[in-house]
């Protein structure tokens, strides 16, 4: 009877053998991707001439694979890799930042939406000033494990570099704008949080379940990033850009803002829809960083809570500081990267 019960304990749940057959096959076939570019000298720049796919495959079923399923592998494993991590750094959940620069880490290391910051904020607003809140609501969305793994498997070493210097550059000086706005104008009252929507789900303690958590939210975007990257490249590229003028990088920026402050974007998923843009359509980096900060930092959802949290003066007062100070970003990156 003892032996049943211990059986009964030891055994997985059908959900969650599922998850871990899911993600090992993943890791399993970007190991072995690895190994094989490594052996046949592999790079980004010659993958099409000499995967050996290609050689198996119609030129239309190797380049669907390779935008969607190539695609799907190597963010799922990013996402797996992520989650661990984070496991790491659950224990710090009740620590208190004092100064920005601590805010900044804090926030860079909890995977949290913009929408689902607001709870972890109730908790600090007696503890820390306004200048370290706001720093802390922008950097926890702008930047965690999932994004910076996502960043250097599908954007490189560069864009993930400006990604981070960007991110802190924007909290910290929303930050010191908001707090400073505050204290000359606007009385400071701080609300209480509504309960996050639903885009905010709660995620299982399972790091396997919670990566296909993830990528079932992710998975809409990869679609999108994958349909744009296989339409440049079986359709006439010229034809297709014309649908896409980025040539003006001030009206691009601009277009940016517009489209990203509303947008929810969580976890990276501006980071799928961007490079198809870049790498195809001629965006600048500069006006696609410009979308990463406003399209993560703030949407919808998140203005709405934090209007209660903050009332609306700041909160309007926070969302013009991030679209100003992105914009900024954006031209010193146009003017010097």
């Amino acid at each position: 009877m003892n032996t049943l019960n211990k059986g009964k304990v030891r055994s997985l749940p059908v959900k969650s053998i599922n998850a871990r057959i899911v993600v090992w096959s993943a890791l399993s076939l970007v190991l072995m991707d690895i190994v094989y570019a490594n052996l046949m000298g592999i790079n980004t720049g010659n993958h099409d001439a000499l995967c050996i796919l290609k050689s198996f495959m119609p030129t239309w079923v190797f380049l669907v694979f390779k935008n969607f399923v190539e695609l799907t592998v190597m963010v799922l494993t990013g996402v797996f890799v992520s989650v661990i991590i984070e496991s790491y750094f659950r224990k710090i959940k009740r620590f208190f930042p004092k100064n920005q620069l601590l805010a900044f880490i804090y926030g860079s290391i909890l995977p949290i939406c913009s929408c689902g910051v607001i709870p972890l904020i109730e908790t600090m607003k007696k503890r820390v000033s306004l200048r370290v809140i706001v720093t802390f609501v922008i950097a926890a969305p702008l930047l965690n494990p999932y994004i910076v793994v996502l960043s250097l498997s599908v954007m490189g070493l560069k864009y993930s570099i400006i990604r981070i210097v960007s991110s802190f550059v924007l909290a910290i000086a929303s930050g010191l704008m908001v707090d400073w706005i505050g204290k000359f104008f606007f009385k400071k009252e701080f609300g209480k949080y509504e309960v996050c929507n639903a885009n905010c789900k709660a995620t299982s303690s399972d790091p396997f379940i919670k990566a296909l958590q993830i990528m079932k939210n992710l998975l809409p975007y990869i679609l999108i990033g994958g349909a744009l990257s296989l339409a440049l490249e079986i359709f006439d590229q010229k034809q297709i850009l014309s649908w896409f003028d980025f040539s003006n990088k001030w009206l691009s920026m601009v277009f940016m803002v517009i489209i990203g402050i509303p947008l929810y974007s969580c976890n990276g998923a501006d980071i799928l829809i961007l490079k198809p843009l870049l790498s195809f359509a001629g965006l600048s980096l500069g006006s696609a960083m410009v979308f990463s900060l406003t399209a993560s930092a703030v949407c919808i959802s998140s203005i709405v809570m934090l209007s209660k949290f903050l009332g609306r003066k700041l909160t309007s007062v926070l969302v013009i500081s991030v679209s100003l100070i992105s914009f900024l970003i954006g031209i010193v990156i146009n003017c010097f990267v």
